[in-house]
Parts: C-alpha cells; structure tokens; sequence
C-alpha cells in the first residue's frame, strides 16, 4: 500500500472535531452524566469512532511507510512506538486504546460509564495522538 498523507490527515481532522464535540461532554460533572443516558452514549460513541480513526491513521502509516500490516489494533501503539512516529512516554499513556475501543466496540452492552466519564477527562491524550501523527507527517516532509 502506498501511504497517502491526505488520508492521515482526513481521519486527523475527523479526530479534531469529535474532540471539540467531547469536550463539551467532558465538561459534565460525574452524577450529571452518570444520570444522562443519551449523554452516556453519545460520548461512548464519540470515544469508540475517535480512537478507531486514529488507530486507522496509525495502521495506514504503518502500512504505506513501514510495510507493517498490525493483525490486531493492541499492535498499532507499539509499532509506531518502536518507529519512532510516538515517542515512547506517549506510547506509554496510548497503550490501552485500542483495549477501550474494543470495550466500546465489543462490549457495548456492559460499558462501565463511569469510565467512560473518565476516559472523557483525558482527551489530552487523543489530542497528543493526533498532534504524534501529524508532526510525523512534517517531519517525513509529507
């Protein structure tokens, strides 16, 4: 597969702006979301369809740059890790993303959503994914 940039970068601006949406629920305090089913679900998904287009972006540089093609989505994180696209701090805090986005995904009907909640609180590092693979891109001059 040859890597193309727009592709990382349309699923980047997908990423962008389902975080601006899931900030506002990340604003919520824990019982007001805890008694908001909708909210629940929204944010739910929201989480689930942000982390899958950046496990994609991530499997589609793997892909057309490194001829790496991951079996599983566990495999995405430590693969861009070990080329170098995540730095290993930040490699650190993603591992368990694609163990959520299974949850969501798999799990749907038992969510814990006061992990959800919780899992809202720290968008910075979805934000620091997408800033990871993007910075890549400039840095490959692409």
């Amino acid at each position: 597969m040859t890597l193309r940039p727009e592709t990382v970068r349309e699923r980047l601006t997908l990423v962008r702006s389902n975080l601006d949406a899931l900030s506002a629920s990340a604003s919520l305090p824990r019982d007001r979301f805890l008694a908001d089913r909708k909210e629940q679900w929204a944010a739910a998904y929201g989480l689930q369809i942000t982390a899958q287009a950046l496990l994609d972006a991530g499997a589609h540089i793997l892909s057309g740059r490194f001829r790496e093609a991951p079996k599983e989505y566990g495999e995405i994180v430590p693969q861009l890790t070990r080329h170098g696209v995540l730095n290993a701090l930040l490699g650190e805090r993603l591992a368990k993303v694609s163990g959520f986005r299974n949850v969501l995904v798999h799990e749907y009907g038992v969510v814990d959503f006061a992990l959800v909640h919780e899992k809202l609180q720290r968008l910075d590092d979805l934000v620091a994914f997408a800033a990871a693979l993007e910075g890549w891109l400039t840095r490959e001059g692409l």
